[in-house]
């Protein structure tokens, strides 16, 4: 199909037109790359019951919805959910032939920031990013029997870091799609310290970020939707927390923190490997670990996941000084590396969750300060 003979109608997401809700899940399924929970209607749903401007732009013709994209902002836009949401782009048909520019052109956008946009051959940004997503169909054994020798190594160090720990502290166990509060509270606890200590943005500096993982996780195993919360406990000590966002199928771990004084025993990846154990009594076909594939997760990186960063200029002021800050950017790469990226990254992130021009600056000078962007 070409770019013309289209229209965009943009809707609040508690107006949204029968044909619309109907329409969704449909172009969902019918595109592989939107596996992704994050994309699923109740996540938009969700989010849009916690803050106020949540917008969903519909492109249709004559015959059908074409594509649909939820979003926040008004000049400066961004993706639904930010920066909660580790995936996002269109709703679409894998041959849609549609971009964001072409969806919001007529809209009061004047620009589109994104940090993790999953590709569909639309785009063209330098700034690409790999993902760390494992597919076992045929249950998590077939998948294990199929890796590497990077993955057995890996495995061998686990089970070297699981019998020290069962030496020094006690045994090991793990608590699958846990209910149980306090958890969720050590959680919070053990992240915001992390922040903390990296100088990193704490997200949870503001009500609805946390309100959002509370709420998923508070909604029943049959949910279509839901946060699934497992833990590890060495001896009788809590020693990691792995949170993922589920549509039952897919577990995109989120949210995960871990003990620093036990990190030597390597408690997340430990608690990562026994999800996939349990995977098929949980129900999971796909462990999803968000973009890059550091540490750990380069073990796990088996299926190809590509996402891109950067801006959409449209129109007006906004698109000009988004093209301005691109060119800058590209400009001081030179130089300074990522350094300008990661400081668009974390001003994005900062501009998402702090409501006035005072609290974004003032994250902004400390993120600055610390040298840690």
């Amino acid at each position: 199909m070409t770019k013309t003979g289209f229209k965009t109608a943009i809707y609040k997401a508690d107006v949204l037109p029968a044909s619309v809700t109907s329409a969704w899940p449909k172009l969902r399924s019918s595109n592989p790359r939107l596996y992704s929970p994050y994309f699923h209607p109740d996540y938009t749903k969700t989010i849009a019951s916690l803050v106020d401007n949540v917008r969903i732009a519909v492109a249709e013709d004559e015959k059908e919805i074409l594509a649909i994209l939820p979003f926040q902002g008004e000049r400066f836009a961004r993706p639904i959910g930010a920066p909660m949401t580790d995936y996002h782009g269109l709703i679409c048909r894998p041959d849609c032939g549609l971009t964001i520019g072409d969806i919001l052109k007529d809209s009061s956008v004047g620009a589109f920031h994104y940090s993790a946009l999953v590709e569909n051959g639309m785009h063209n940004s330098e700034n690409t990013s790999r993902g760390a997503m494992i597919y076992f169909p045929d249950g998590a054994e077939a998948w294990k029997k199929a890796q590497s020798s990077s993955y057995t190594r890996h495995m061998k160090d686990l089970r070297r870091r699981t019998r020290k720990s069962d030496e020094q502290i006690g045994s090991s166990r793990f608590e699958f799609r846990s209910q149980n509060p306090d958890l969720l509270k050590t959680l919070f606890k053990w992240k915001i310290a992390q922040y903390e200590r990296s100088g990193f943005y704490n997200i949870f500096g503001v009500e609805w970020t946390s309100q959002l993982l509370r709420d998923l996780w508070e909604r029943p195993i049959c949910a279509p939707l839901r946060v699934d919360m497992h833990a590890l406990y060495i001896g009788d000590r809590l020693a990691a927390i792995d949170t993922g966002l589920t549509d039952g199928t897919t577990y995109h771990s989120w949210i995960v923190a871990y003990d620093p004084t036990l990190g030597i025993y390597s408690p997340g990846a430990r608690l990562l490997n026994a999800i996939l154990d349990k995977s098929d009594d949980l129900g999971y076909e796909r462990l999803d670990l968000g973009v890059g594939i550091d540490a750990f997760k380069r073990h796990y990186a088996t299926e190809d996941v590509t996402t891109s960063s950067g801006f959409t200029p449209i129109s007006g002021p906004a698109a000009a000084l988004a093209q301005v800050y691109d060119a800058a950017e590209k400009l001081g790469q030179k130089k300074l590396g990522d350094a300008p990226g990661r400081l668009r990254r974390r001003y994005s992130q900062i501009a998402a969750c702090e409501n006035t021009v005072t609290g974004r600056a003032k994250a902004m000078v400390r993120s600055v300060a610390n040298c840690r962007l």
